[in-house]
């Protein structure tokens, strides 16, 4: 028994290296759910990406600030401070434009904007893109509507998708002959 201890020492004690490195280094592993500089997401700039803002809580010295009232009672002036939320766009009746195909060596990949009549996107999607076997039917499953969502939340500037990099470059060129258009 001596013996067996001696010769696995060494791989458990890689093994317990290497679990621990997976846990410094996963942020997924960790319960915290407060951002760090270590956990940040990149943009594909090579910097970090911002994170959303909190909404729900107040920051500030006017959030939730009390002034008195000329008769001394306290007033809330936290409404006062924040500025009313923009117009959402009308995207109930957009209009709908096609952009030109955009070949890749697999087969095109063509999109479709929806506008608002204020200009503002309401919606991307693809139309058409490479099928034509397995591989790029299973890459593009999952490719597909990751672009749609990005192309439709920042425009694009989206960040292309890792193992289908001419999909998302020839979405990229259809899209971008949509708004050449306009």
């Amino acid at each position: 028994m001596g013996e067996l201890m001696k010769r696995a020492a060494p791989g458990m004690a890689l093994a317990g290296l290497a679990l621990t490195t997976v846990w410094v280094f996963d942020p997924a592993l960790h319960t915290d759910p407060a951002p760090t500089a270590a956990a940040g997401i990149e943009d594909g700039s090579g910097s970090e990406a911002e994170e959303p803002a909190d909404s729900g809580s107040e920051s500030g010295s006017d959030a939730g600030s009390e002034s008195q009232a000329d008769d001394g009672t306290a007033t809330d002036d936290s409404t006062a401070t924040e500025d009313p939320a923009p117009a959402a766009a009308d995207c109930s009746d957009p209009t709908v434009v096609t952009g030109d195909e955009a070949m890749t060596q697999w087969g095109p990949v063509q999109v479709q904007m929806e506008f608002a009549d204020d200009g503002s996107v309401c919606g991307v999607q693809a139309i058409a893109y490479p099928v034509n076997d397995q591989r790029s039917a299973r890459i593009n499953a999952s490719a597909i509507p990751y672009l749609d969502a990005q192309a439709t939340e920042v425009g694009v500037a989206f960040d292309a998708v890792s193992g289908a990099t001419y999909t998302s470059e020839a979405y990229r060129d259809s899209m971008q002959s949509i708004l050449d258009q306009r």
